[in-house]
């Protein structure tokens, strides 16, 4: 059975509005972790391009300081899904929960012994 944590991540002061988004898009999509970038999908946006993408949506609502992003984990036990299973499933999750409403990146990394998937989409929705 999968296990989940949520994660939430505030804006690091005037100078570098959505520093911890940035890093948390750069830490999902470390290629070394997700088979070379196989692993990587977004709704909403372009992985190569979130990080900006999602500050012009704060820009265009004039929301760029304060909360940046939620970063959900999803856990899978040892054994229990592929990472391709686990990409779909992530990929399914992602579009029918946040696909209307918000841009996304998410990845599933199974460089640990436990593959696991992060989405971190965007606290303003457009």
């Amino acid at each position: 059975m999968a296990t989940s944590k949520i994660l939430y991540m505030k804006d690091c002061g005037k100078s570098f509005h959505g520093k911890h988004l940035k890093v948390a898009l750069d830490y999902i999509t470390d290629k070394e972790k997700t088979q070379d970038g196989r692993l990587i999908g977004a709704v909403n946006c372009q992985p190569d391009f979130a990080f900006e993408q999602m500050k012009a949506t704060k820009r265009k609502y004039n929301k760029i300081d304060k909360r940046q992003a939620y970063h959900l984990i999803i856990s899978f036990k040892e054994g229990e899904v592929s990472p391709d299973t686990a990409f779909e499933l992530t990929q399914k999750f992602v579009e029918a929960y946040l696909g209307t409403q918000y841009e996304a990146v998410y990845a599933v990394h199974d460089n640990t012994n436990h593959i696991h998937s992060h989405i971190v989409f965007n606290s303003v929705n457009f």
